[in-house]
């Protein structure tokens, strides 16, 4: 009951700054794609063996990963990790625990590079859209949210090289990710690919 107590403080925590911050606004990092995150790594987790406290680590992580963009954009990763931290001492976690939850949010850092296991299993988790059909209706978020952050704007031809480029060198990292979600992926390569085709 302790570890759902505290998982259920997590959430509610995490879900009171998604909502009621400057995340509210932004179209791709934003309440859902946390959501989708958090929901990710439990489907990536049920695939795996591994302990009540990994499982709960990486749920943790998943919640706080995004959550800096609160303060700032860029290097919004340190500011996940320092709510993380602040919220986690004050619940007396563990600070061995505490440090594999900031490596876990650390890696979601591109490139990904993950120190650990349930690190692993969050980069997946952060990126899984990769592999289904969502991909193109998150990457236009996406899009319009570097439009809005950044100034930056892409023709129809950039920004599907853009993608086809980010799909080519993107690697999932957990047995799961690469047995089930890499199929997806290259599917959407293929359709990227076309798309490139009718736009040329």
């Amino acid at each position: 009951m302790k570890e759902a107590g505290l998982l259920s403080k997590v959430k509610q925590y995490c879900t009171g700054i998604l909502e009621n911050s400057k995340c509210s606004k932004l179209p791709f990092h934003n309440m859902e794609h946390t959501q989708e995150v958090v929901a990710n790594t439990k489907k990536i987790l049920a695939k795996m063996t591994v302990s009540p406290l990994e499982t709960e680590m990486a749920i943790i992580a998943a919640w706080f990963h995004d959550i800096g963009f609160c303060e700032a954009y860029k290097g919004h990763e340190e500011i996940s990790i320092k709510l993380a931290c602040e919220f986690l001492e004050h619940e007396h976690y563990k600070t061995s625990d505490i440090q594999a939850i900031t490596q876990c949010i650390q890696s979601t850092k591109l490139p990904q590079i993950p120190e650990n296991e349930i690190a692993k299993v969050l980069c997946d988790a952060d990126l899984f859209h990769v592999s289904t059909p969502n991909f193109f209706y998150r990457k236009q978020l996406l899009r319009k949210e570097w439009e809005n952050e950044f100034n930056k704007f892409y023709t129809d031809m950039e920004w599907h090289q853009l993608n086809l480029e980010f799909l080519q060198n993107h690697q999932f990292l957990t047995e799961y990710g690469m047995a089930v979600l890499e199929r997806g992926q290259q599917l959407n390569i293929r359709k990227v690919e076309n798309l490139i085709k009718i736009c040329g």
